[in-house]
């Protein structure tokens, strides 16, 4: 399934954050904020829509975001509040390619250094 994205400068939040929302056709699906710095880009967040969740896109935005984001290392840190638990949640992230460093933080490395 092929999601379109669109990607905007952020007016409020960190320097240089951009926000891409996600949309299979006319319907919005997620949004997701990365910022970026000379040596990694940073995921502040990414989410579904309630009514799509369980389907996969997390996952389709996830990969389409790392695709995208391919030229420097990314990071991100767990939200320990999440619903799905922290657990669940690293193990997500693990089998996209992220590796846990410790604390809440997982980074995955830049194609070119893989």
């Amino acid at each position: 399934m092929k999601l379109s994205i669109t990607a905007s400068e952020r007016i409020y939040g960190a320097p240089g954050e951009v926000r891409y929302e996600f949309a299979y056709g006319d319907t919005p699906i997620g949004v997701a904020s990365v910022s970026c710095t000379e040596d990694s880009y940073f995921i502040h967040f990414i989410t579904v829509l309630p009514d799509d969740r369980g389907q996969g896109y997390g996952s389709i935005i996830l990969d389409a975001l790392c695709e995208e984001l391919h030229d420097k290392p990314i990071k991100l840190e767990l939200d320990a509040s999440s619903p799905f638990g922290i657990d669940k949640l690293r193990a997500w992230y693990e089998r996209h390619g992220f590796t846990y460093v410790g604390g809440e933080d997982m980074v995955r490395e830049a194609k070119s250094l893989l």
